[in-house]
């Protein structure tokens, strides 16, 4: 009688812990798409500046010497703008934090001892096949 009590306690620990590795997982992708994405957000924002202050000085200052130079380089921060906004992940960053927030959702769900096993687990599972691209 102990074994059976004992089965099904022991089962819903499994799911919690599974659930808590799956979102510590989650956090910890989205945590390091968010800087990447920080990272080449800024690496935009400077080569953007860098390609603009270029071409307006070659346009203002230019001499005939070394307009063709000042331009080169405009054009090749603007091709760094490019791509770096390219690399962005933002649709991964969404999908990362979505996956953390149901989750973390379900989390809550199982604090109490009185929730549905089956339930959650198909939640859990639903979860894990909905963001499969989510490392959790």
């Amino acid at each position: 009688m102990t074994t059976d009590s004992a089965d099904p306690i022991k089962q819903l620990d499994t799911l919690r812990e599974l659930i808590s590795s799956s979102l510590e997982k989650a956090q910890v992708q989205k945590n390091v798409l968010k800087r990447k994405n920080d990272r080449y957000a800024t690496a935009s924002i400077i080569l953007s500046v860098l390609a603009t202050l270029l071409a307006g000085s070659a346009g203002i200052f230019g001499k005939a010497e070394n307009w063709r130079a000042t331009c080169l380089f405009a054009a090749i921060c603007s091709a760094g703008v490019t791509v770096t906004t390219k690399l962005q992940t933002a649709e991964q960053l969404t999908e990362a934090s979505e996956c953390v927030g149901q989750l973390k959702a379900l989390r809550i769900e199982t604090v109490l001892p009185t929730y549905d096993l089956e339930k959650v687990s198909e939640k859990y599972q639903q979860i894990l096949t909905e963001f499969s691209t989510v490392d959790c």
